[in-house]
This record gives structure tokens, sequence and C-alpha cells, in this order.
């Protein structure tokens, strides 16, 4: 019996700059669309032996960890929206800005959508799986104050109810990586969203709590460890 099976939502992660999908390999792991650029260019390659089908997407906000979902349209369009890409060809997808009515101070972040379906027949007993990779892509307005690269280290935390309760007073979005809570690793520690605070378990049996993290540039590269002890309630 011949049997054809669609599947969504696998990603797998191959280094810290590119990231692969079902032999598709996408030229970055996030993207940043600066204010007064004219589009941001997604560079895509088929490494495997079959042509796929390449649908692409953009949504306001995201399900990231630490970060409200949003219901609003996205101002951005993926052109072309849908194309084959053949094994061992090139192709690229251009975002493009519909609308400039998001915050001036501070970062909006939106989710870039790249799925790649089988676009040929289905042997016998053979698999098909459709792969979709969710990137965030981040709108940064010009003249923001700071560095985004050293937002990281400007993060303020507090020992607050048993919880570390972390701040973000800069207007660039962090994304936490490796952090460690008093000996103990966070799973999917998540971002922190610009002039927004939230809390993170794992200071309740202590009176100082003893915290290290790190964070991704913008080209997907983990920046050095920043340590800090808290204490408090």
């Amino acid at each position: 019996m011949n049997k054809t099976f669609i599947a969504a939502a696998i990603i797998v992660f191959f280094g810290l700059v590119t990231q692969s999908m079902a032999g598709v390999s996408i030229g970055g792991t996030r993207f940043i669309y600066h204010e007064r650029a004219k589009g941001v260019k997604v560079e895509l390659r088929n490494t495997s032996q079959s042509a796929w089908l390449i649908n692409t997407t953009v949504s306001s906000g995201g399900t990231w960890s630490g970060v409200t979902p949003s219901t609003q349209p996205a101002p951005f369009i993926a052109t072309p929206p849908l194309f084959s890409l053949k094994p061992g060809r090139e192709n690229s997808i251009r975002l493009l800005k519909t609308h400039a009515n998001m915050p001036p101070d501070r970062e909006s972040l939106f989710t870039l959508s790249i799925a790649a379906i089988p676009s040929g027949q289905a042997q016998a007993n053979s698999v098909q799986i459709a792969v979709r990779s969710r990137m965030k892509l981040f709108y940064r307005p010009a003249n923001l104050k700071g560095n985004p690269q050293e937002a990281y280290k400007q993060l303020r935390w507090e020992k607050s109810r048993g919880q570390a309760r972390v701040s973000n007073p800069t207007p660039f979005y962090v994304t936490l990586v490796n952090l460690v809570v008093n000996g103990k690793k966070i799973d999917n520690p998540g971002m922190v969203a610009p002039f927004s605070s939230r809390s993170i378990n794992g200071c309740a049996t202590v009176n100082t709590c003893h915290l290290s993290w790190q964070s991704i540039n913008d080209y997907g590269r983990i920046l050095e460890k920043t340590e800090r002890d808290i204490s408090g309630k």
C-alpha cells in the first residue's frame, strides 16, 4: 500500500548561522529588518536530490516563550510567496514592508515561517514530509539608543517572591540562552521584550540567587556569559 504522510513543525538546526530543513538550507536563523532598508533577502539552497515547493509567510509576534502572541496582521509580504526549488539550486525570498505603523522607540517582533513541501510523486512504501521552520524577524527602527549586542548585559534582575524577576530597560528584544539559576539550567528561557519584565522560577529556596546567562547577536552567534547575584524575599 502506498501512503503519503505530510507532517509539519519539524525544525532541525545545523550550526549557528544556517538553518536546514528537509535538505533545504536557509541562510540565517534570525533576520533584522532595518527601518530604512528597502527589503530583507533570505537565501535558500536545495542540498537534496528532490524538488521542494517553498511557501513563506510572515505573522505578527509569535509563540516564543516570554512574548505575548499578537493577532494583528504583519506589515510584511514575502515575494515570491510560493515557488519550486529544484535539486542543487539556490533562490531567495525578499521580505518587503507594506506599511510602517510600528512603535518608533523599540523593536517589533514577527515570525518568519518557511515551509518545504514535497513536490514530487511518492514512491512505494515511502514517506513524504512537509517541514516548516519558524524564525524570528525583528523590525528595528532607526535611531534606537544603545547597542543591540550589549542589551543582554543591561538586564536588571531582582529576587521577588521566590522568583528571579528580569527587566529589560533597552529598546531591543533580548533572547536568553544558557540561563542558569542557582546551578540549575532553565529549559527554553525565552525572550525579554523591550521595556518589559517577566519572572523566572528557581530562587525559592535560597536567600542569595546566582545567575548566569548568554544571548544571541544579529547573526545568530552566542555571546559571552554574564553573571550576577541577587538577593531579596
